[in-house]
């Protein structure tokens, strides 16, 4: 069985070959968990870029997982030289367009964090109940794009972010957009303890695909907490998530103690956070900037707090002028 997946094209020739290394690479890993590996050729036909494979065969539940990558457009068999377009398996939970929508400067394309996302699972232990509800944290979350993109595949998601700003803005969009679509929803507000006094607040949102299900109680939460991400330990329960996804910030930033820090200080400080609070088998992928933050000492810092570096093709590529992106997967015994 030869398979052809068509890639989303890109208006930016430089940066389509780099999404074109990670859709390989997010490809190549997921067949390989899945247990139908082989290798994954680029090729161009029509003048538009595919990823090719061979394969014995494809359960329906294979399909369900491989319709969820994110590089990828449409899906054919190649049978005796025509393409035969093979049916998508995996319907969105919540609307598809929920991780594009919100737009603000230095967002990360969303595709990229969903390669992650497919990444963190394709190592980790739970990739044998990829679609059962898996509980998805990003510990620097920013406005929360990761936190939405679990939302879509069916998953919970949980996320810390410094910046009221940047929490407010997630938020209130989130509501606009439950309520424009009417998803049945609720939303509350609490404040989190640290160290015996407050040292977070979470918004979180129960909501559900249909009315009947929320009325039955099969939901989905989003939790988004303003708080401190080297507290995370205090913030989450320990062993409470099953996979980690994180874009770390590009430049140097505000430390989260009120100084100025390296990004790669915040993170020696917060990884064993992270990593406690982490299932066993479960993965941090990790996205960083090669010309602030160099990879070896991230590999170390991992190693330190208790997590296993996972050996991957190589995964950076060129994003802009001032960045270059790589990307880590750590996973934790």
């Amino acid at each position: 069985m030869k398979c052809a997946f068509l890639l989303y094209p890109h208006p930016n020739v430089r940066y389509r070959q780099s999404l074109l290394t990670i859709a390989q690479a997010e490809l190549s890993m997921t067949l390989e968990a899945l247990g139908r590996g082989g290798e994954v050729r680029p090729v161009t036909m029509g003048g538009a870029a595919f990823l090719t494979f061979d394969c014995d065969h494809l359960t329906r539940r294979d399909v369900r997982m491989l319709s969820q990558l994110a590089g990828v457009y449409v899906m054919f068999t190649m049978e005796d030289a025509q393409m035969v377009p093979m049916e998508p398996e995996h319907p969105n939970y919540i609307g598809e367009d929920l991780p594009a929508l919100l737009k603000y400067k230095g967002k990360t394309n969303e595709m990229f964090t969903d390669a992650m996302l497919t990444m963190a699972l394709s190592q980790s232990a739970f990739m044998p109940v990829h679609d059962s509800q898996l509980i998805v944290c990003d510990p620097m979350a920013g406005r929360g794009t990761t936190l939405m993109l679990a939302a879509r595949r069916g998953y919970h998601g949980v996320g810390i972010e410094i910046s009221k700003g940047d929490v407010k803005e997630c938020c209130d969009f989130l509501t606009r957009y439950l309520e424009y679509h009417r998803t049945k929803y609720k939303r509350s507000e609490s404040a989190l303890t640290v160290r015996g006094k407050v040292g977070g607040r979470e918004t979180k949102f129960v909501f559900s695909d249909t009315a009947e299900h929320f009325k039955d109680g099969d939901t989905r939460t989003l939790r988004m907490i303003c708080g401190d991400t080297r507290d995370a330990c205090a913030l989450l329960r320990p062993q409470s998530v099953h996979l980690m996804v994180t874009d770390v910030p590009y430049g140097v930033q505000k430390g989260t103690a009120g100084r100025q820090d390296t990004i790669g200080g915040t993170i020696g400080a917060a990884l064993g956070g992270w990593q406690e609070v982490l299932k066993p088998g479960g993965v941090l992928a990790m996205s960083f900037n090669t010309y602030v933050t160099r990879r070896a000492e991230l590999e170390r810092q991992c190693e330190k707090a208790g997590l296993c570096v996972v050996q991957t093709p190589s995964l950076e590529h060129w994003v802009e002028q001032a960045v270059n992106r790589d990307v880590i997967l750590a996973r934790k015994p």
